[in-house]
């Protein structure tokens, strides 16, 4: 008998492996913020007081007086005048008609004589000048200071894709048996 020979060939199995990585593509946009500020804005109207000091009745009572204030003293002093003048002839002519008052000389020269006038110039005024005020007002208007904004969202966009691991059979495993 002759010794059996027997040949085993044998080829091992390969496994191949694709791999694709895990990939993370992140677009990022910022937030936008817009801002607009208005300050804050005080208006003020003011209206100065006034004072009123009316002097006329003090310069008056020391004898400085106005054209009108002086022309209308005249005007009275004229009139009291006269009505003295006419009682004046009045009494002249009475007396020229008694007889015992005595001649016509002596009553005419007794007539002639100048009333006597009072001149009153005062260094301060007897009456206080009339004085008043008015008030005067503030008033203001005030507006806020504001901040407008404007907000855009930022954005995130992922694109991701998982990693991925294929296996195939690069090479098949054989065994081959031969006597």
């Amino acid at each position: 008998m002759r010794p059996v020979e027997i040949q085993i060939h044998q080829v091992s199995g390969q496994l191949g492996l694709n791999i694709t990585q895990p990939n993370i593509n992140l677009k990022i946009t910022a937030p936008d913020i817009q801002m607009k500020t208005t300050p804050a804005n005080l208006e003020l109207t003011i209206e100065p007081p006034e004072i009123f000091i009316d002097s006329r009745e003090a310069f008056d009572s020391m004898g400085l007086q106005g054209t009108y204030s002086y022309a209308n003293s005249l005007a009275q002093e004229a009139k009291q005048a006269a009505v003295q003048g006419i009682e004046r002839r009045v009494s002249i002519m009475r007396q020229m008609e008694d007889p015992q008052s005595g001649s016509v000389g002596q009553v005419v020269a007794a007539a002639s004589q100048p009333p006597e006038k009072e001149v009153v110039i005062g260094l301060s005024p007897s009456v206080r000048p009339s004085i008043s005020a008015k008030l005067g007002t503030v008033k203001g208007t005030y507006t806020p200071a504001r901040i407008d904004a404007t907000v855009h969202e930022g954005k995130i966009v992922n694109n991701f894709t998982w990693g991925r691991v294929d296996i195939y059979m690069e090479r098949e495993p054989s065994i081959d048996i031969k006597t």
